[in-house]
């Protein structure tokens, strides 16, 4: 019996450190099968290809490890960018010839569930279809509900749309230089396109067209054409600015308008048609060049007309004034004075400098908004002309499928209708690309013109199967 313990334990013993280096061999072929990723179910002929492949193999991570903050942000995003199509139409109407409708791409941006696309103003400028095309391939019609050139911002309506995905805003206050953004947009027409950089400067000037617009973010992520309209995201998803231009003698050089300046249009374009911004009460034309009216000015904008009926600037901005500075802000054209407007509200007092008659001055505004009742007078006496409602008999006269549009009565032939090349009979379907349906409609997009300083109007005109734009002095 004495010799029987000790023997039971050495084979207890053995059994224990067979096991345990069973389980160490089996946990130590799984732990190397999982690191030379080598599937349990691979055939002979296979793992035998394998394990002859001359090539190393890398080890296999998962798909989670992959998911870094940029892929998150792009997966909650992308749903809600649109891939932005146009026809755009060419033909002059008073030719007898007529090209076919030239195609333009761009991007937009979801920012309501019923279908609001937020995107830049030249997109969709002039556009006579607008069709929208999300991430799964779903395209809707959309609508113009209103633009302003001078801010290059649109907002668009797509038909029919419910409980769409939309990018969710974020605020541009407080952009650290570095921090990374991610741009997502339709770039020469590639659908749904994701690059990353970062922000380059917070508040850059950018001259485009002769214009010059402040306060732009300047980032490094790969913006080309087609992007415009398109989101720039922060690190969280957030809608941070409106992908809007490149500088394209450089690489790597994209600029985007502020999230905060883009919301405050888009609200005032959906609450009242256009954007709400005081008005001084006058008329502006960009400085024409280097010495103007003999001075050494070179940029501003300089009043043409005091045509204020309210009074508020009365006795206090003159014809032939040039402005060079709006509160802290300096005005080198009549767009960049908008773009600082576009940040007030009516009622506030404006002030600004600028040379009369070639000597300093510096005055306050009390600006107003813009009245729709000016809408007349600018009809009858700038452009010359009186107008009635489209009916359905004159509709089909003009082969026209709706009765949205005026038909122009008469027109004089100082009038700046006239002078465009215009003439009684036309019928006036839309203003900068936003319809009218009726006189009041074209009146009070006339007013909003003049609410934003601008000398001109770009009319979309019928005459017989023909239809153009034509830009008229106002």
């Amino acid at each position: 019996m004495r010799s029987s313990a000790p023997r039971r334990s050495v084979v207890a013993t053995a059994a224990l450190v067979g096991f345990l280096l069973g389980v160490a061999f089996s946990v130590g072929g799984h732990l190397s099968a999982s690191s030379r990723a080598e599937p349990s179910d691979l055939s002979p002929k296979d793992r035998a290809a394998q394990e002859d492949d001359p090539l190393p193999r890398g080890q296999a991570v998962g798909s989670e490890a992959r998911r870094t903050a940029v892929v998150e942000a792009v997966a909650r995003t992308a749903p809600a960018v649109a891939s932005i199509d146009c026809e755009v139409l060419v033909q002059s109407p008073f030719s007898m010839f007529s090209g076919p409708a030239t195609r333009s791409a761009g991007s937009g941006t979801l920012i309501r569930a019923d279908g609001i696309v937020l995107t830049n103003a030249h997109v969709v400028k002039g556009a006579s279809r607008i069709t929208a095309t999300l991430a799964d391939d779903t395209s809707y019609n959309a609508s113009l509900v209103g633009l302003d050139e001078d801010l290059d911002l649109a907002v668009l309506q797509l038909e029919n749309a419910q409980n769409l995905p939309v990018v969710p805003l974020g605020t541009s206050e407080g952009l650290l230089l570095g921090e990374p953004v991610i741009a997502i947009g339709n770039p020469f027409g590639l659908g749904h396109t994701v690059t990353t950089g970062v922000v380059s400067s917070q508040r850059r000037s950018l001259e485009v067209a002769e214009r010059v617009f402040q306060d732009y973010i300047q980032t490094d992520a790969g913006i080309n054409p087609g992007n415009s309209g398109g989101p720039l995201l922060n690190i969280q998803g957030e809608l941070i600015g409106i992908n809007t231009a490149i500088r394209r003698d450089a690489e790597n050089i994209g600029f985007a308008i502020p999230v905060d300046r883009a919301a405050k249009v888009a609200r005032d374009l959906l609450r009242y048609g256009s954007v709400r911004a005081p008005w001084l009460g006058v008329a502006l034309a960009d400085v024409g060049g280097p010495r103007y009216r003999g001075t050494d000015v070179a940029e501003g904008a300089v009043v043409v007309d005091t045509v204020d009926p309210e009074g508020a600037a009365e006795g206090v901005l003159e014809k032939g004034d040039i402005l060079l500075q709006a509160g802290d802000r300096p005005v080198r054209s009549r767009a960049d004075l908008n773009l600082w407007l576009a940040t007030r509200q009516p009622g506030e007092r404006v002030p600004v400098q600028g040379l009369r008659e070639g000597q300093p001055f510096s005055v306050e505004v009390q600006a107003v908004a813009c009245p729709d009742s000016i809408g007349a007078r600018l009809l009858a006496q700038d452009l010359g002309i009186e107008v009635q409602a489209l009916d359905a008999r004159t509709a089909r006269t003009y082969g026209l499928s709706g009765v949205a549009g005026v038909v122009v009565g008469s027109a004089r032939r100082d009038g700046s209708f006239a002078r465009a090349g215009l003439r009684a009979g036309d019928v006036i379907l839309a203003v900068h690309g936003s319809v009218v349906r009726n006189p009041a409609e074209l009146q009070t997009a006339l007013a909003r013109a003049r609410g934003a300083h601008a000398g001109s109007v770009l009319l979309t005109v019928q005459r017989g199967p023909y239809r153009g734009h034509v830009e008229v002095a106002l």
